[in-house]
């Protein structure tokens, strides 16, 4: 008796697990087929030099274009190269301040390699609770 009702939770399981797996398939082949759109969209947006799309319909939102800069990590061995090259002269202070700087994060200077992303965002108005 106990190896049937074991049997029967096993396959539901199984039938649950192979849903879940179609269903992320499909969820993933949506996020591509989305990504090209926004691409599309952004162009579109750029190029006209549009920032915020007001959807029509109930609840449907906005688009919003925003820009977003980032900076790369700024690495150990590059500060560790820089400081032996403005400080040549002073390899000693340069080798006290880098253990002295062990684990505090560096937050002057700006790299070259600034990188930035346009992200396209939808806005949804929450729907009042009554």
């Amino acid at each position: 008796m106990e190896t049937d009702s074991v049997s029967e939770t096993i396959k539901a399981w199984i039938a649950f697990d192979d849903e879940e797996r179609r269903l992320r398939a499909e969820i993933k082949k949506s996020n591509e087929q989305k990504v090209l759109l926004s691409k599309k969209i952004l162009e579109f947006m750029r190029s006209n030099e549009v920032d915020k799309f007001a959807l029509e319909g109930s609840g449907a939102g906005t688009l919003t274009r925003s820009v977003r800069t980032t900076r790369p990590p700024v690495k150990r061995a590059n500060i560790r190269k820089q400081l032996f090259v403005h400080f040549a002269d002073q390899p000693q202070r340069v080798t006290e301040f880098l253990r002295e700087l062990e684990g505090a994060p560096v937050t002057e200077g700006a790299p070259a390699n600034v990188k930035k992303t346009e992200v396209l965002t939808r806005v949804v108005p929450r729907e009042k609770k009554i």
